[in-house]
């Protein structure tokens, strides 16, 4: 197949991903898979099938070992559904293998059932080419960033006593596959470019505040970077305002199977991501989620991010605060949403008088 750069540039497909990569197309209309192949050929793609029947994924689930599945919902004789749990079963249960599911429509019920069967995220029909390269483009980052990061997670743990000599800092490469991570979540989550790293270099500074040691301030900026890992746009619905008012996208967290992702790793980095990326949804006053976790009873390091994390979404251009008034904000919240202290040591940080 000839080499076709000027899509992939476009999208900011790696090259190397479009070479590798193994994409599986399910759809039980041929015209859909027919198209899925064009769009996905043409973008640079080079190892993309497509099967009819839905009856015949496992056998090539298992000879090819694809890195991504396209699947339609509603097909005869055997539901995507159906399939996610055949494909469940099979993966194993330590991997990153994204499932994109194709819809004509779906309610947020299916839509929450199907992220609990492995879907990662979303294309509605009839199907835009650019939301196939973007969604496709994510999912494949996250996935290949996910393998390279499970592959030094083995170099490191191949040495014996390796645990107790696991490096406590974040080096230069570790922290380029961060940044990339990072990227891709924000790609796929719709909070905006940049957002992680802003909140990432808020975290660390509310970290050295707090008084933490210099190693833990750095392991607490680089794992902010990860913390939105398992959210995603909740497309179909009208905006919400993710209870700042600002009339952003609503945003479907799934904390859990970020936490899954993430989970496993002897990297004390990741390690802390995943910590964060569980909890920091919970609420100082308990009525958060995903474990309803009072204060104190979430980690230090959840609360640090969610409060980072806070400021971020009313600092950014979508709300356009001054941080005067975003500190008002928080601090209207403090003691029910956010940990007072952690507040108190951002309002400290800017030097500024918010009473």
């Amino acid at each position: 197949m000839p080499r076709v750069a000027g899509p992939a540039a476009e999208q900011g497909i790696r090259e190397d991903i479009a070479q590798r990569a193994r994409v599986l197309v399910v759809d039980d209309e041929p015209q859909n898979v027919r198209y899925l192949l064009d769009v996905l050929s043409w973008a640079g793609y080079e190892n993309v099938e497509g099967l009819t029947d839905p009856c015949e994924v496992m056998a090539r689930f298992k000879e090819w070992h694809p890195d991504l599945v396209i699947l339609d919902l509603l097909m005869p004789e055997m539901d995507g559904f159906a399939v996610m749990e055949q494909i469940q079963r099979e993966a194993p249960a330590d991997a990153y293998l994204p499932i994109l599911i194709l819809t004509s429509d779906i309610s947020r019920e299916a839509r929450r059932r199907a992220l609990g069967s492995g879907a990662r995220d979303f294309l509605t029909k009839p199907m835009s080419p650019t939301e196939v390269r973007f969604r496709v483009a994510n999912l494949l980052e996250t996935r290949f960033l996910f393998l390279e990061c499970d592959r030094q997670r083995r170099l490191l743990g191949s040495a014996e006593g390796d645990a107790a000599a696991a490096p406590l800092t974040v080096h230069d490469s570790e922290l380029e596959l961060l940044e990339r991570w990072a990227a891709s979540i924000e790609h796929a989550s719709g909070c905006g470019q940049g957002h992680a790293k802003r909140v990432s270099w808020t975290a660390g500074k509310l970290a050295a505040e707090l008084g933490m040691p210099e190693r833990d301030v750095e392991l607490v900026r680089h794992a902010a970077l990860l913390h939105d890992l398992g959210s995603m746009p909740e497309s179909g619905g009208p905006a919400g305002d993710n209870g700042w008012g600002n009339g952003k996208e609503p945003v479907l967290e799934h904390p859990e199977e970020g936490a899954r992702i993430l989970e496993g790793s002897r990297l004390p980095v990741i390690q802390l991501a995943q910590e964060m990326a569980l909890h920091h949804r919970e609420r100082w006053d308990g009525q958060g989620f995903p474990g309803g976790l009072v204060g104190p009873a979430i980690p230090l390091s959840a609360r640090i991010v969610a409060v980072a994390e806070g400021f971020d979404q009313l600092t950014s251009s979508g709300s356009g605060m001054a941080p005067e008034e975003a500190l008002q904000q928080l601090e209207g919240h403090s003691g029910r949403r956010f940990d007072p202290s952690v507040v108190e040591a951002l309002v400290r940080c800017h030097g500024v008088s918010v009473s």
